[in-house]
């Protein structure tokens, strides 16, 4: 599911329901728009993973905790931004991509799908590398530190997906550039760690990327992973 810039995913395995990543904050209709088309209901919800915490993947993860006792998830590193501290300083300003239509289209989206505020999470169980997270589809995250500190991205090994959240995307919300590529340096605390962190997902077993924004990926990892290193920082 997409609010048009960021992706949220919902994952179903035995009746019961994961939702990777939560939009913004207005998006929580769509997502039950989509769990009904499902033939579910909201209540099946049994767990959210956040890939990091930035506002446009944190957005209605509260609501659905309140909502449905989902429990969420995000990496440790992660967890204080996501329950309301404030973020890091981004390697650069937005000076740069000011005469770019891309990055006002991308505002104009994320102020109408609540996007551009953090709603703070009260409550996060955390997890870190490598670990197996006890949540339908058992997906094993993979820490990825440079866009955010707690970046992870979660392999489903028996379906052979990984969702890469924003550490490796198929659109530039700011440049509105296609293809694998690691975020803009205004959105990424470190540019440099963001591009060294794809080794960590070049070999791993998926035939499919599902990105936090941009379209899926089906020819491989080791494939979007070196594309992402030529295309370099934006």
């Amino acid at each position: 599911m997409t609010n048009g810039v960021s992706n949220f995913y919902i994952v179903e395995d035995r009746a019961k329901l994961l939702l990777v990543d939560a939009g913004g904050s207005a998006d929580w209709d769509l997502f039950a728009k989509a769990v009904a088309a499902l033939k579910h209901t909201p209540a099946e919800l049994e767990a959210v993973l956040l890939t990091h915490a930035h506002s446009d993947h944190t957005g209605f993860a509260e609501q659905a905790r309140l909502d449905t006792d989902a429990v969420v998830w995000i990496h440790t590193d992660d967890a204080a931004v996501a329950k309301g501290a404030p973020p890091g300083k981004n390697e650069r300003g937005f000076g740069g991509y000011l005469l770019r239509a891309e990055l006002w289209r991308t505002v104009f989206r994320l102020r109408r799908s609540g996007g551009m505020k953090i709603v703070p999470i009260r409550e996060v169980s955390t997890f870190r590398d490598e670990q197996v997270i006890d949540a339908p589809g058992r997906p094993r995250a993979v820490h990825v530190p440079g866009h955010t500190p707690g970046m992870a991205a979660l392999l489903l090994e028996g379906r052979r997906l990984l969702l890469t959240g924003d550490s490796l995307v198929m659109k530039n919300p700011l440049t509105g550039r296609r293809g694998p590529q690691i975020m803009p340096r205004a959105l990424n605390r470190d540019s440099r760690e963001a591009l060294q962190s794809l080794a960590k997902l070049e070999d791993l077993p998926a035939d499919v990327i599902l990105p936090g924004h941009g379209e899926p990926w089906t020819q491989g990892v080791a494939r979007a992973v070196q594309l992402a290193r030529d295309a370099g920082p934006s």
